[in-house]
């Protein structure tokens, strides 16, 4: 059974997702799941405007895809983990992409990423690693 996640205690509200996608069918599918769940969301279509809304508003969790145009995923990340604002280095993410492979694992293992949801997502799968990894923010 799944469990809802807990109101974060900081902001009087559930944790809140920033969802990475360019493409908006996917944004769409993680958004409503992560929302049925009980998560607040924000959206970026490419990994710069991500870093930027992610700087901005602070969230709890990153949900994002790695091929994107402008600034992939793993840009993301690594602008994430080695930047300049303490609590972004080590916020919980979440990948869901097509570009699975030993390689890319591995790089994602470097950066410390928690998660990793093959594309086409599977809802189920998401739903787990969301609540394992985000409900505790």
């Amino acid at each position: 059974m799944l469990k809802v996640p807990e109101r974060n205690s900081d902001r009087e509200s559930f944790p809140t997702v920033l969802v990475v996608d360019d493409a908006a069918s996917s944004r769409h599918l993680v958004t409503r799941t992560l929302e049925r769940l009980g998560f607040s969301t924000l959206v970026a279509e490419d990994g710069r405007a991500a870093l930027k809304l992610a700087r901005d508003t602070s969230p709890d969790a990153i949900v994002t895809d790695l091929e994107m145009p402008i600034m992939d995923g793993e840009k993301l990340i690594e602008g994430l983990r080695t930047g300049d604002i303490e609590h972004l280095r080590d916020i919980p993410i979440i990948v869901c992409s097509s570009k699975i492979n030993e390689k890319t694992l591995s790089e994602l293992n470097q950066l410390h990423v928690e998660a990793v949801v093959p594309k086409p997502v599977n809802v189920r799968a998401l739903a787990v690693a969301a609540l394992r990894y985000f409900s505790a923010v």
